[in-house]
């Protein structure tokens, strides 16, 4: 079932990782042609103004589900660092399921707030289906983290993460 859940959340990386290219090329192309548009004609289009906040978190929001994946996020870890690593693992592993916890709530309550959106904003409401999306794939990123942290104990190793956190990290991993 990991090796199931991992290869979903690299398809879903992939396809982050498209989405953001994507967006962050549209949000330059938008507003570079908005500032010539001003400049040289003295006219500004409002739905681009009105559109680039919507890209700007939806930039942000896919740029930190893929640190999520990568642990690239900031940890508070200061005291995790002397546990011993048995005890690290278990520490990971409860980080982990209450990230989960915290994310599955917020999960179902995004779903409230953008039918909230739509129903305020009709289409252009719309922009706030990446909350849903941002809670359910980092909900789902912090169980397999929790299921990888749970796996290890049981070899008594454990994984080696996708990108070393720090030096005692790699030489612990490695």
């Amino acid at each position: 079932m990991l090796n199931q859940l991992r290869r979903l959340d690299d398809l879903a990386a992939w396809v982050e990782k498209a989405l953001v290219v994507i967006i962050f090329s549209a949000i330059i192309l938008l507003i570079a042609f908005n500032i010539a548009a001003r400049n040289l004609f003295n006219v500004s289009y409002q739905a681009i103004l009105e559109i680039s906040p919507a890209l700007v978190l939806w930039l942000a929001l896919l740029g930190s589900t893929l640190a999520l994946k990568y642990q690239r996020h900031i940890r508070l870890e200061v005291l995790i660092r002397f546990l011993s690593p048995p005890l690290r693992r278990a520490a990971r592993c409860l980080a982990s399921i209450f990230g989960m916890g915290v994310m599955g709530i917020l999960f179902v309550a995004s779903f409230s707030f953008l039918e909230s959106e739509t129903a305020m904003f009709g289409y252009r409401g719309w922009s706030a289906v990446i909350l849903p999306i941002f809670f359910g794939i980092s909900a789902l990123r912090f169980f397999i983290q929790a299921l990888e942290q749970i796996t290890a104990s049981k070899k008594g190793f454990p994984r080696r993460p996708a990108y070393p956190i720090s030096d005692d990290e790699s030489v612990e991993a490695g």
